[in-house]
C-alpha cells in the first residue's frame, strides 16, 4: 500500500475515533499509530531495522576490504542498497581481514586508516559503495518473526521517547500554575497589571494578565480566575462587558499555542529540535503582536453583542483560588513564571551571539557557564519548588498537599496525551512519510511550502477535532520528519511558530473551550462564534503573518 495512503488513513483513524466515536484522544492517537505501525509495508519496516542496526561501511581497500567503525562478528551477511527490493540484498561473507591481506592493500592504496576496522568481504562480483549497510541473515529473520508481536514495544518505543524528554517540564509547569493560583501570586500579578494600567485601561490589561497566566496555567483556569473581573467591569460599565470578555480570551489562547511549557508548544519544538529559550522568545513576539489584532477586534464586538454581566450565574471554576491571609510581594509573585523565561531564554540569546566565536571570548566563556540553564527539566523543577515555597510561605502545609497533589492529577492526563501524540509521531516517522511527501509533493518541500503547509494542516486538524493541543501534535508529527530533509533558508522556529499559529484558526462547537466561554459568559451560540471563534481565527492569520515576515526579514541562520 501506498505510505501516503497508510499516513492519511492513519490520521483519519484519529480524528474518526475522537469526532464519530467520541474516544478520549489518548485513545484514538494510540489506535491510529497501532494501525500505522500494522500496516508499515514490510520493505519499510526492513529498511528501517538495517538503518538503525546494520553495520555502515566507511571504507574501501584492495583485495575486498572493506572499513568498518565497529568490530563485528565473523559470518554470513547481507548487504543493503537503497532502493531494493527485499529479494535482492547480495550475500557475503564477512571475516577480520590478516594482516598480509592489510599489508598487501597499503602497498597498493594509500595506507589504510587507522580508525576502522578492516574486513574481508568475500562473495563473488558485488558493487559496494560508502554507507552501504552489513546486516545478518538471523537478524532479518527474527525481524521478520517479530514483525506483528512487536507492534506494542515499538509502540511503547513511541510513547516512551516522549515522556523521556518532556514528561517532567510539563508536570512541573501543572504545579506552578496550581501553586501560583491558590498562593495568590496569580491574583496578585493580575492587581498590579490592573493598577499599572488604571481604570481605562482594564481590557488592555486583561489581555496583558491572560498572556502572562497563560504561560504556566493552562486557559481554563486562566479563564476561571480573570472572569470575575471582567464581570466586575461589566457592572460599572456594561458596555464594556464583552470587550473584557474578549480581553482575557485573546491574551490567554496565544500564550496557550506559542509559548512554552504549555504542552503543544513544548511538543512542537521538540519535535523540530528548537531551543525552548527560542520558542519561549518567538511565541511572546508573535503571540503578542497576535493577541494585539484580536484585542482590536475584540473592542468592536461590543457594538453588535450586549451582554449583562449580572444575567450569568456567579460560578466558581475548580482552579480559582482563595484570597491568602497575606499579600505577596510583587516580586516574588512574578519569579515562578519570571525565572524559565530568563533563564532559558538568555541561554539561547547567547548561544546564538558565541556561534563563531574563539574559546576564549568573552561571550563564549559565559556561553559555556550558562549552558546548563539550557536544560528545561531542571529549569521548570527548580521554578516549581520555588512555587511550592511561596505557597507554603503564604498558607498551609495541608494547602501544599492538596495544590500539588492536583497539579499532578491535571498534568497526568495532558502528560499522556503529549506522549500519544509523540507514539503517534513515532509512527508515521518510521513510515518513512518525508521521502514519500517529499516524491509526491515537491512544493511541499521547499522551504516556504513547509511553512504554508504546516501553518494549513494544524488548521484542518484544528477545524476537524476542535483540540489545539491534537492539532499540534499530530501536525508536527507529519512534518518534523520533512524538515529534517532540507536546508532552511530560515531557523526552524519559524515552522514550529506557523504550527502554533494554525492550531488558532476554526475553533467551533467541537472546542471545549468554545462552550466555556458560552457558558460562564451567558453568550448564545451565535454570539460565540462571533466572538470567540472569528477572534481566534484572526489572531492565528495575524500570526501566521507574523511569521512569515520573520522568516524573511529575520531569518535567524
Amino acid at each position: 500500500m501506498n505510505i501516503l495512503i497508510v499516513a492519511s488513513l492513519g490520521v483519519v483513524i484519529v480524528l474518526t475515533s475522537i469526532l464519530w466515536l467520541r474516544l478520549h484522544p489518548l485513545l484514538g492517537l494510540l489506535v491510529g499509530s497501532l494501525f500505522l505501525l500494522a500496516a508499515t509495508p514490510e520493505r519499510t519496516q526492513l529498511e528501517n531495522h538495517i538503518q538503525a542496526h546494520g553495520y555502515p561501511i566507511r571504507g574501501f581497500a584492495s583485495g575486498g576490504l572493506v572499513g568498518l567503525e565497529s568490530a563485528v562478528p565473523a559470518g554470513t551477511y547481507l548487504i543493503w542498497q537503497s532502493p531494493q527490493a527485499p529479494g535482492d540484498y547480495p550475500e557475503v561473507t564477512l571475516q577480520r581481514a590478516s594482516a598480509e591481506r592489510i599489508r598487501q592493500a597499503s602497498r597498493n592504496n594509500s595506507p589504510l586508516a587507522d580508525h576502522l576496522i578492516w574486513y574481508a568481504l568475500d562473495g563473488g562480483a558485488v558493487s559496494v559503495t560508502r554507507n552501504d549497510r552489513l546486516i545478518s541473515s538471523t537478524q532479518l529473520a527474527e525481524l521478520s518473526a517479530a514483525r506483528w508481536t512487536g507492534l506494542g514495544g515499538r509502540l511503547a518505543d513511541g510513547f516512551a521517547k516522549t515522556f523521556r524528554k518532556l514528561g517532567i517540564p510539563v508536570t512541573m509547569a501543572a504545579i506552578i500554575g496550581v501553586c501560583l493560583l491558590e498562593s495568590g501570586a496569580a491574583a496578585r500579578l493580575v492587581g498590579a497589571i490592573m493598577a499599572l494600567f488604571g481604570t481605562r485601561g482594564t481590557a488592555p490589561a486583561l489581555t496583558l494578565s491572560g498572556f502572562v497566566l497563560g504561560v504556566p496555567v493552562y486557559f481554563d483556569n486562566v479563564f476561571y480566575l480573570l472572569l470575575p473581573l471582567a464581570k466586575a467591569v461589566g457592572r460599572q460599565r456594561p458596555e464594556a462587558f464583552v470587550t473584557a470578555v474578549m480581553a482575557i480570551i485573546v491574551g490567554a489562547t496565544m500564550a496557550h499555542s506559542l509559548v512554552p511549557p504549555t504542552p503543544g508548544p513544548l511538543f512542537v519544538a521538540d519535535q523540530l529540535n528548537v531551543g525552548i529559550g527560542m520558542m519561549m522568545l518567538g511565541g511572546l513576539i508573535v503571540g503578542g503582536s497576535a493577541a494585539s489584532v484580536g484585542f482590536a477586534y475584540g473592542t468592536l464586538c461590543n457594538r453588535w453583542i450586549k451582554l449583562a454581566p449580572d444575567s450569568v450565574a456567579e460560578q466558581r471554576g475548580p482552579a480559582q483560588a482563595s484570597e491568602p491571609s497575606r499579600k505577596i510581594p510583587l516580586l516574588l509573585a512574578a519569579l515562578p513564571i519570571a525565572l524559565p523565561i530568563a533563564a532559558l531564554g538568555s541561554a539561547e540569546v547567547i548561544e546564538t551571539l558565541a556561534k563563531g566565536r574563539p574559546p576564549n571570548s568573552p561571550i563564549t566563556q559565559l556561553h559555556s557557564v550558562l549552558a546548563i540553564f539550557k536544560d528545561p527539566t531542571l529549569i521548570f523543577i527548580g521554578a516549581a519548588v520555588f512555587a511550592i515555597a511561596i505557597l507554603r510561605r503564604y498558607s498551609s502545609a495541608d494547602t501544599v498537599g492538596r495544590s500539588v497533589a492536583r497539579g499532578l492529577s491535571d498534568a497526568g492526563t495532558i502528560v499522556l496525551l503529549t506522549c500519544a501524540g509523540g507514539a503517534f509521531g513515532a509512527s508515521l516517522q518510521q513510515l518513512q512519510i518525508a521521502d514519500a511527501i517529499g516524491q509526491q509533493f515537491a512544493g511541499l518541500t521547499t522551504p516556504w511550502g513547509m511553512l504554508f503547509t504546516a501553518f494549513f494542516l494544524t488548521t484542518i486538524i484544528r477545524g476537524a477535532q476542535g483540540s489545539a493541543t491534537v492539532a499540534m501534535l499530530t501536525s508536527s508529527a507529519i512534518i518534523a520528519p520533512v524538515v529534517e530533509t532540507i536546508e532552511l533558508p530560515f531557523h526552524p522556529v519559524y515552522v514550529a511558530l506557523a504550527i502554533g499559529s494554525g492550531s488558532k484558526p476554526l475553533p467551533w462547537m467541537n472546542d471545549s473551550g468554545f462552550w466555556q466561554v458560552a457558558t460562564m459568559t451567558g453568550m448564545t451560540t451565535g454570539q460565540t462564534l462571533k466572538t470567540f471563534s472569528v477572534a481566534l481565527t484572526l489572531m492565528g492569520l495575524t500570526g501566521f503573518a507574523v511569521t512569515l515576515l520573520g522568516a524573511w526579514l529575520i531569518p535567524l541562520v
